[in-house]
């Protein structure tokens, strides 16, 4: 019998003690899986929208909590659109609204003519009225979502629009929402004359950098320049908190999966001490003995990783089908966060099983032979 095989053998032979062993770790990691694609996911269409169609770059409140809750006074904009470097500067307000079946539906409120620096298409109907205040364009996927065509109504915070038009931009975030004008949105929020972001563009041949820096310099401690994920999470926490989150709880599972390798690798050393007896008597090493037990831990950890990443694949897959969420995440299953996974899976598993390891290869034949 190979070693491998003796190691896969003695896990076998406590079945379900390996089974909650493995379960308590299968928790965490997918719990790390989830929640990590998910985060990854929401970075990914979060820059895209920064970074929407022709713009260079984006500008938002500094120190806001997050990117929603950033208010950028609408001055600003026509401050910064008549800087010379600048080419077309335009201001979006971007919220969430009450929606049926859907507390958290993106809206974007915009100008007709911001249409081209921010990436919207227009695939059926029109494009809405500057001032009209009862006229909305649907996001592609919104639309196939709700089944709702040109011409059909939708209520948005308890007021009703008709669907003019149904647009696409490429990001997931803004194709999950709808597009309102830009005074029609601030009127139904309450927030007059009042930004969430400016996107910019600059002439060809100015640098990008330069104009990001003259901004951080006239508006210090007011205003911030946005166009890469490093950036975004210096400024706003919201995927930070997301991912602490995501460590946190998946730190408690791992500890209890921890606990519970250790549980059952102490008992199964307990419960074959004449054995490993036999085995040191018959000329097996003290190494050798330590070499099967933290084999027998790494193996719980491996099947482990294995067993969340499928949980946690799941998990995330179904999330993305709540009414709630539908539209807004788009998971991102980065290669590392397998890696990541695997390795504190398989860390998890070494660190359970290293005492248990240690004290069986201390059993000397005579004390083993003599255990009833």
């Amino acid at each position: 019998m190979s070693f491998i095989s003796l190691i896969l053998k003695n896990l076998w032979r406590q079945k379900i003690r390996s089974v909650l062993a493995i379960a308590g770790i299968s928790l965490g990691i997918a719990t790390i899986i989830a929640l990590g694609s998910i985060a990854n996911g929401m970075e990914r269409n979060l820059i895209a929208t920064l970074r929407s169609g022709k713009a260079d770059f984006s500008i938002g409140q500094a120190h806001a909590p997050m990117i929603v809750l950033s208010s950028v006074p609408e001055a600003r904009l026509y401050e910064i659109a008549r800087w010379p470097e600048v080419k077309q500067a335009v201001g979006a307000l971007v919220t969430f609204a009450s929606f049926p079946g859907n507390p958290y539906f993106l809206t974007i409120g915009i100008e007709p003519e911001a249409f081209e620096l921010g990436g919207v298409t227009l695939l059926e109907g029109r494009a809405f009225s500057k001032y009209a205040n009862d006229e909305v364009l649907l996001g592609k996927i919104a639309a196939n979502t709700l089944q709702v065509k040109p011409g059909d109504t939708v209520e948005i915070d308890l007021k009703r629009f008709r669907v003019v038009g149904i647009y696409e931009t490429g990001n997931l975030l803004e194709d999950g929402g709808a597009l309102l004008p830009l005074r029609t949105l601030q009127s139904l929020k309450n927030r007059p004359s009042e930004l969430t972001v400016i996107l910019v563009r600059v002439h060809e041949g100015v640098s990008v950098e330069e104009v990001m820096a003259q901004v951080e310099r006239e508006y210090q401690g007011s205003l911030i320049t946005l166009r890469s994920a490093e950036e975004f999470n210096k400024n706003y926490q919201s995927l930070s908190l997301v991912r602490a989150g995501s460590w946190l709880i998946s730190l408690l599972a791992l500890v209890i999966g921890g606990i519970g390798v250790m549980n059952t690798m102490i008992m199964s050393v307990f419960e074959r001490t004449r054995e490993i007896g036999i085995l040191r008597a018959v000329g097996w090493r003290r190494t050798r003995v330590l070499q099967l037990i933290l084999g027998e831990a790494l193996s719980l950890g491996m099947i482990a990783a294995f067993v969340g990443t499928i949980m946690g694949w799941g998990v995330a897959r179904l999330v993305t089908l709540l009414p709630q969420v539908r539209g807004l995440i788009s998971p991102a299953y980065a290669p590392e966060l397998f890696v990541h996974a695997l390795l504190i899976a398989l860390g998890v598993g070494l660190l359970g099983g290293l005492y248990p390891a240690y004290r069986a290869s201390q059993i000397s034949p005579q004390e083993a032979l003599r255990y009833e």
